[in-house]
């Protein structure tokens, strides 16, 4: 059943991270990044927030503006800890 969730029309890898990333700036203060990743569910794209504790749960407000589905893709929040994103996802 997920995958009909997931099925249909989906923007460009390029339109949805620029989309996604002008989402985040107007929600997030700090640090972040969103790229295209592949697990065991296919591609999907993910919003990379930095945290300073990652075990922290996210307020149910922040996760409402974070939809599983973003622009026809699954969308992953991934919870990094401070100073990740410069390490692995810069120049990238």
């Amino acid at each position: 059943m997920a995958n009909l969730f997931f099925s249909g029309e989906k923007a460009s890898k390029e339109e949805a991270r620029k989309a996604l990333m002008e989402h985040i700036a107007d929600n997030w203060a700090g640090t972040f990044t969103a790229n295209f990743h592949t697990d065991g569910g296919g591609i999907h794209i993910q919003a990379v927030l930095e945290f300073e504790d990652t075990n922290e749960l996210m307020s149910d407000e922040l996760r409402s503006k974070f939809p599983a589905k973003w622009m026809g893709w699954r969308m992953v929040v991934l919870k990094v800890p401070r100073g990740h994103i410069d390490v692995f996802y810069r120049d990238k």
